[in-house]
């Protein structure tokens, strides 16, 4: 899970484990190292699951698949969905 909302969003609360990320930050965080390693996300297999402002959810899920992550979506509905989700 990346927590990719803008700080002044996450005082809704936290989401437990996730990799928290300014929107602005994305590309930097989430950039290959020129060693060809992934600096946040280590495995570009990995499920990635991005948590943001409605509006700016499925575009930060593409630019991280952009950068070569392969199985990246995003949560439609942000923080507010994932609440309202019975058990979380």
């Amino acid at each position: 899970m990346v927590d990719a909302r803008p700080q002044v969003m996450r005082h809704q609360g936290s989401l437990p484990g996730a990799v928290v990320v300014d929107p602005v930050d994305v590309s930097a965080r989430f950039t290959p190292t020129p060693s060809g390693t992934f600096p946040v996300v280590r495995n570009p297999d990995t499920e990635i699951a991005v948590v943001s402002v409605r509006s700016q959810a499925p575009r930060i899920a593409e630019q991280i698949a952009d950068l070569g992550y392969t199985n990246v979506r995003y949560v439609d509905g942000g923080y507010s969905a994932l609440r309202s989700t019975p058990g979380s």
